[in-house]
């Protein structure tokens, strides 16, 4: 223990563990991975903001075809948006869930992938959410434009997901 200056004691924070933070970070990515709801069924999981933030989601497998943003408000359950936003019925009738794209292309075939699966969110800087997609199919982790990886952080004992 550590006494602080006005008297409170404090735990003594330990240096960081290199050597364990590459598995601590694998472990964190096997971890998103089975744990990820496809994108075309309900999510059993939920997932509240926090402040009110925009979600970025994809249009097609890696962004292809552009992006769009949704609003999300304080309490509202941000996997249930993301699957309402890709189960939205398209104009013609029928639901088209992960290929939203197709009936605004005229019916070309772009998707989100063959697996498409929510393994999760990164928050950026402006504290807006952006969709971390795993493709058990593919066996492919992509957001946006570009492919992701799980950052992790030491905490003083043990290493945290980012």
């Amino acid at each position: 223990m550590v006494k602080k200056e006005h008297g409170a004691p404090e735990l003594a924070r330990l240096p960081p563990d290199h050597a364990t933070k590459t598995t601590s970070a694998q472990g964190f990515t096997a971890q998103r991975r089975a744990s990820a709801w496809p994108v075309h069924r309900w999510p059993l999981e939920r997932f509240f903001a926090q402040t009110r933030t925009r979600v970025h989601l994809p249009l097609s497998y890696l962004a292809r075809d552009g992006l769009a943003t949704r609003t999300v408000h304080p309490g509202e359950d941000v996997n249930h948006a993301v699957y309402r936003f890709y189960a939205e019925e398209a104009k013609g009738g029928g639901s088209i869930m992960c290929m939203r794209i197709a009936s605004m292309s005229g019916g070309e075939h772009e998707y989100l992938g063959p697996d498409p699966r929510v393994a999760g969110y990164y928050t950026d800087p402006r504290g807006e959410l952006h969709v971390r997609w795993w493709d058990g199919f593919l066996g492919d982790q992509w957001m946006e434009e570009g492919k992701w990886t799980m950052e992790v952080d030491w905490d003083g004992g043990k290493w945290i997901e980012k």
